[in-house]
């Protein structure tokens, strides 16, 4: 189940990197068991056809909810939902989600740049570059975000496939003077003029530092090497980096409520 948007489709290839995917007729569950306890890696979306019809029910709606709910469950994964406010049936399906007992949990801006010739200045004391390093990268990207051991080989073993992928690109950002990175990013394309900046992250003692504008940076002009005209990111309400990203040039394309089946 593809979306026509293709900022969803640019998300979806991401997802698909990370975690396998059950479909139905009106939504597809994607989750990996692995990293059990996350709502990023476990989520689910109503199809667009669901979102926009204009026979919209919420007795159907209830039926699918008790659908996701029995298959997450089965798969040991969180239930749940994300739900962009972006479609026709997307508040009284909030509503309906509430009702039936799922809760917001947190709210997502995915931010979009129409790229032009220049792009940000790049720090000439912070070098951002490819690798294939899997371990550098892996290790900048646990640090920045907190990762519990738990989750470190299943990373490892989709890394392998991920530097393989000629859609994706592993990002490292390496100061002046230092050895190991002090950030990290995950670039994906899809469709082709479409590129996504996930894993964006920065190691504690290296925020604010102008290592995150770096990595945008060298993203942009990756973008503009692929020949790709537009840049999205997602940011989480709770981290409050929006506004950071707004002053680099970047746009709000859409808001995304996430919730979550109350335990």
């Amino acid at each position: 189940m593809i979306s026509r948007n293709p900022l969803l489709q640019n998300e979806s290839s991401f997802d698909l990197l990370f975690c396998e995917v059950v479909t139905r007729e009106a939504f597809s569950i994607y989750y990996n068991s692995h990293f059990s306890e996350d709502p990023i890696f476990n989520h689910v979306f109503f199809s667009d056809s669901y979102l926009e019809d204009t026979n919209y029910s919420t007795s159907k709606t209830r039926i699918q909810f008790e659908d996701i709910v029995e298959r997450t469950e089965r798969l040991d994964v969180p239930a749940s939902l994300y739900l962009e406010r972006i479609w026709k049936n997307s508040n009284v399906l909030g509503e309906d989600a509430i009702d039936f007992g799922f809760m917001l949990i947190e709210q997502m801006h995915v931010l979009k740049k129409n790229l032009a010739p220049t792009t940000l200045p790049s720090d000439s004391k912070i070098e951002v570059s490819g690798t294939k390093d899997i371990a550098a990268w892996n290790q900048a990207f646990v640090r920045s975000f907190g990762i519990p051991d738990s989750w470190i080989p299943e990373l490892k073993n989709r890394l392998s496939s991920i530097v393989n992928d000629r859609r994706s690109y592993l990002l490292v950002a390496l100061e002046e003077g230092q050895d190991y990175a002090s950030g990290c990013s995950l670039l994906v394309i899809e469709p082709s003029a479409y590129m996504g900046a996930y894993c964006v992250g920065t190691i504690p003692e290296r925020r604010s530092h102008g290592v995150a504008r770096s990595l945008m940076a060298g993203a942009e002009q990756l973008a503009l090497q692929n020949k790709c005209d537009t840049i999205l990111l997602q940011t989480l309400a709770s981290d409050g980096v929006a506004p950071m990203y707004f002053k680099m040039g970047y746009e709000t394309a859409f808001e995304r409520d996430v919730f979550q089946v109350r335990a």
